[in-house]
């Protein structure tokens, strides 16, 4: 069965050949990220391992940056729901740059088609290495809903107490590859961001 319909498909594989060529040719942007995602059984051993590029940054990357340094002060750094961190979905919409949602979140419980996210993520401090900078923020998301769940894509969130400029997303990514997470076992995923001057 397809995950996807036609359109989408096409805009993967575009995507996919844009990423082969640019790793293949080193030309990669000042600013660059990835999505790293591991399920894990209850044991903690990895069953399956996704890695992509993310392609989609939306207009609330650059809203959230811009009422940050204009009012630091009062920005809340929290989670989801809670505030600021990640969220997977199982929609299978083409990112657009107005996006402030994904397109079918995956909800926080142990009920039918739901996971129990962090109450926090996982923020990893920069790292310099030569003209590079990373950054990551990761989080381990488990699956107790009695049932077997396809994630199809997944979001970095971020809101601030200013609607006009935080609009709730930062990025909006579909998966290249649906990521099935089978019931008793966790997805961890992590956004990592970098920047190289």
């Amino acid at each position: 069965m397809i995950k996807y319909p036609i359109s989408t498909l096409v805009y993967l594989a575009k995507l996919n050949i844009k990423d082969k060529l640019q790793d293949t040719l080193k030309l990669h942007n000042n600013v660059d990220a990835y999505i790293t995602i591991e399920v894990k059984d209850k044991n903690g051993n990895i069953i399956k391992r996704h890695k992509q590029h993310s392609h989609s940054f939306v207009e609330g990357f650059l809203s959230k940056l811009y009422y940050d340094w204009n009012q630091p002060s009062s920005v809340s750094i929290g989670y989801m729901g809670y505030n600021t961190g990640l969220q997977i979905g199982i929609g299978n919409a083409t990112p657009k740059p107005t996006d402030t949602a994904l397109t079918t979140a995956i909800t926080n419980g142990t009920g039918s088609g739901q996971m129990t996210y962090p109450s926090q993520p996982t923020f990893i401090a920069p790292v310099v290495n030569g003209d590079t900078t990373t950054m990551q923020i990761q989080s381990t998301i488990v699956n107790n809903s009695g049932a077997s769940i396809t994630v199809t894509e997944a979001g970095l969130i971020a809101t601030g107490p200013n609607s006009a400029y935080s609009r709730g997303m930062m990025a909006h990514d579909l998966l290249s590859s649906p990521v099935t997470v089978p019931n008793g076992t966790a997805i961890t995923i992590t956004y990592t961001i970098s920047v190289t001057t």
